[in-house]
């Protein structure tokens, strides 16, 4: 079946699949709203503690499905605006999560398939994939937070390229300048993902959530107040069960519990 998200759970990672691999996995306005529910269901679900997202076959995302777009140019500002009000909804929700999300690249991402991958928090990527930033090439300018999330990891100079050209770039230049965190052999993305993911999964999941928090909040807050955010995260975490465990198995030289 195409158009469908599919998704599995093993051992507190949950993998979600766009699989529509007819149009190389186009994101799609049940897409969005799918994704979106199901992060939100995973934010409040304990036995989820990692989320792993990834395309079916050979490609990671095509962007938006461009087949709608001449009849979106003809309508309304406001119907035109309702489609990327969705996307951006799902680019929310990722970096709301409290649950750490790692992007499985095969292939490549264009587009809004860029965005998708870049608001996880970890990405890994197949050798000889790329991004590219594609919409200049019809014309069009870049959503879901691409620019944002490129400017806040790479020069401006190559997120100008990107963006003004559309060109691909390799995922081994991206990696070198930190935007990709592992590069597998091609067919192998998933399987890194799931088991960075497994790893998260068993660490201490309130430390990774505030940590994620913390992340998020250091892009726009002044440097005094996010110095009172981490203080009280680290006072409350000195205070709790997880930071407990974790000092007790430091002390006592062992593997900590954070089940």
């Amino acid at each position: 079946m195409s158009g469908e998200i599919i998704t599995s759970a093993v051992g507190g990672v949950l993998t979600v699949t766009n699989s529509d691999p007819a149009t190389r996995n186009a994101l799609s306005p049940a897409f969005y709203d799918g994704f979106r529910k199901t992060l939100e269901n995973a934010a409040t679900n304990p036995a989820v503690r990692a989320i792993v997202v990834t395309g079916a076959g050979e490609f990671f995302c095509s962007g938006g499905n461009v087949s709608g777009l001449k009849e979106r140019s003809e309508s309304l500002y406001a119907d035109r605006r309702k489609g990327v009000d969705k996307l951006h909804s799902m680019i929310r929700a990722m970096r709301a999560c409290p649950k750490p999300i790692i992007a499985a690249i095969e292939g490549g991402a264009a587009g809004a398939g860029v965005s998708l991958a870049l608001a996880s928090d970890i990405v890994v990527a197949a050798r000889g994939a790329y991004l590219s930033v594609a919409y200049v090439k019809i014309g069009l300018t870049p959503d879901g937070g691409a620019t944002a999330l490129l400017s806040a990891a790479l020069p401006r100079q190559l997120v100008s390229e990107m963006v003004w050209t559309g060109d691909r770039i390799g995922v081994e230049r991206l990696h070198d300048l930190g935007l990709i965190n592992r590069l597998t052999d091609p067919g192998d993305a998933l399987t890194e993902a799931q088991a960075f993911a497994a790893r998260l999964a068993t660490g201490a999941r309130d430390a990774i959530a505030t940590g994620k928090a913390l992340i998020a909040a250091a892009e726009h807050a002044d440097f005094e107040s996010h110095l009172d955010s981490e203080a009280d995260g680290i006072a409350t975490a000195l205070g709790s069960a997880e930071g407990r465990e974790g000092i007790s198995a430091f002390l006592e030289k062992r593997r900590p519990d954070f089940s």
